[in-house]
């Protein structure tokens, strides 16, 4: 038989079989939808390290790396994504020793990582097990679940943060708001909406901003830049129903065609800065009632603030005061107008200039300027806050000269009582002696100079001292010690020689006493019972004392 007629059946035969098999081939080649199904190989995310450094990559791997933002290397940030689908995954990887093939589990069974360590290079192989993603040619399921969970991250945050977060599109409409902001602005939209209108439905609600989108919550101002990529403004939001608003810092971020705002609740900084504004307010008023000059130098000795009784002190300028000058600078000019102590010679001068700052910075600083041109002023350095320095001027002429003035009256009336030949002391109410004269210190002798004060008892001693036994001095220390009424008198004293002393006390205005003592005209020594106290004897010659309190 011959196979010359088969032959052409034969050839149709395998060209009809090679062509269901090519057919056949094809189709288990093509995925669901028409698009071509890669090999596993290709599917694999796979990263090869050498330290921290990545050397090579597989496509889908460079696919997912860029898809990583933030600061650290690559193998930071794509332990730190992966961290959350393998648990304790940086732990692992820094406790790697030696060479080997290790495999770790993904949380919830979608696949595994492989990890293969040999020479200091590291292997990381994202290996899915489950179901496939919804695009396999880009990522695979590991490193798609990874994004997922980093994806519901930040929505959260987003979406539970305490800051108002929205977002405008490039035609200026609300796109995307997170809940606190749609809770403010349901909130304002009830506030607004009238009493009998608060049970009606979401459409009707809706007009009052509580549809979507809602209401514009704040007509934002001028932006100035905040950050390198940022912006922001402080804007005020009314609240109704209420006299006080909301204050909120403003911060825009520019996205391509859209912008996303972030709104801090500030009002209670708002309200401190007004607060302090008003407090300074106060005190520039304060200041500028005062009679004494005051002089503020900040921690870098620049004058920042003064009042007009500085410049109606000092003459300066009002002009040169704004420009802030020096410290330095401002007592330059001082001395320029004979407002400063005249030095023997400006290094000196200089050099007192320098301790006057630093023991000013100590609170420590207090002196009187006597002026060339007769006026007296108290400077008075104190610390600041934050390392100024305040200087107080205070003319204190007035008192210079008023005290002086008594002081002259003073040393007239002790001239006076110098030329009396009557032992005179002054006591004040309280025992103290004021002022004597010479012929006090000629009779009792000069005080004590290592006292700055001498009282009655004291006094007293001394006097008993040069004293025939007598209870007169007694009663002068009773008298000038004691309260109540007191009235002039006289006593007899007798001296330890003999010679009689006649001591009169006169009462002053303001409770002081005045006790005189005046020795008898020639008369010789004698003493009798009468002076030494002795029972039943009396001087028939002794005047009358009085002994009134």
């Amino acid at each position: 038989m011959t196979l010359t007629p088969l032959l052409p059946l034969l050839i149709v035969i395998c060209v009809s079989t090679l062509a269901a098999a090519a057919i056949v081939t094809l189709l288990a080649r093509l995925a669901p939808g028409g698009r071509s199904r890669p090999a596993p190989a290709e599917l694999r995310s796979v990263f090869l390290f050498d330290g921290d450094c990545l050397i090579d990559a597989t496509a889908p791997a460079r696919r997912l790396l860029d898809r990583l933002e933030g600061p650290g290397t690559e193998r930071d940030l794509l332990v730190s994504l992966l961290d959350h689908r393998f648990p304790g995954l940086a732990r692992r990887l820094a406790a790697l020793e030696g060479d080997g093939r290790r495999r770790i589990e993904a949380r919830g069974g979608i696949g595994w990582l492989e990890l293969e360590h040999w020479d200091g290079l590291l292997r990381l192989s994202l290996c899915p097990g489950g179901p496939s993603a919804p695009d396999q040619t880009s990522i695979d399921a590991i490193a798609f679940a990874a994004l997922q969970d980093e994806l519901e991250t930040l929505r959260c945050i987003g979406e539970d943060a305490p800051q108002l977060i929205w977002k405008i599109d490039g035609e200026g409409r609300l796109s995307w708001a997170n809940r606190a902001y749609l809770r403010l602005a349901e909130a304002q939209a009830k506030a607004t909406q009238p009493a009998g209108d608060a049970g009606q439905g979401l459409n009707e609600g809706a007009e009052h901003g509580r549809g979507w989108p809602p209401d514009r919550l704040f007509e934002v101002g001028e932006f100035k830049p905040a950050g390198p990529e940022g912006e922001s403004c402080r804007v005020s939001l009314s609240q109704p129903r209420r006299p006080a608003r909301r204050w909120f810092e403003v911060t825009r971020l520019h996205r391509g065609t859209e912008t996303v705002h972030f709104a801090l609740d500030v009002t209670e900084i708002v309200e401190a800065e007004q607060a302090r504004r008003k407090f300074v307010q106060t005190l520039t008023k304060t200041f500028a009632q005062l009679a004494i000059g005051l002089a503020i130098f900040d921690r870098d000795r620049k004058l920042v603030i003064f009042n007009p009784a500085f410049h109606d002190l000092t003459g300066l300028p009002i002009a040169f005061l704004n420009s802030r000058p020096q410290v330095q600078t401002v007592l330059d000019r001082l001395r320029d107008r004979s407002m400063l102590p005249e030095p023997k010679d400006y290094a000196s001068w200089r050099e007192q200039v320098a301790a006057l700052e630093a023991q000013a910075t100590r609170g420590t600083y207090c002196e009187t300027w006597s002026l060339p041109g007769g006026q007296t002023y108290r400077v008075t350095g104190r610390p600041h806050p934050d390392g100024a320095v305040a200087f107080l001027f205070e003319d204190i002429s007035a008192e210079i000269s008023l005290t002086r003035h008594f002081r002259a009256e003073i040393d007239t009336a002790r001239a006076v009582l110098d030329t009396l030949p009557e032992a005179i002391a002054v006591f004040s109410a309280g025992g103290t002696r004021l002022l004597h004269n010479e012929a006090y210190e000629t009779l009792w002798g000069a005080p004590d100079p290592g006292l700055a004060e001498t009282g009655i008892t004291e006094e007293v001693a001394r006097w008993q001292q040069g004293l025939a036994p007598s209870p007169a001095p007694g009663r002068l220390r009773d008298l000038v010690g004691g309260f109540g009424e007191r009235s002039a008198g006289t006593e007899r004293l007798r001296r330890a020689d003999g010679r009689g002393l006649t001591c009169r006390h006169l009462p002053l205005p303001g409770g002081a006493m005045l006790i005189g003592f005046a020795e008898d005209a020639a008369e010789g020594p004698r003493i009798t019972t009468a002076e030494t106290g002795a029972p039943g004897q009396h001087d028939p010659e002794a005047p009358v004392r009085a002994r009134g309190r």
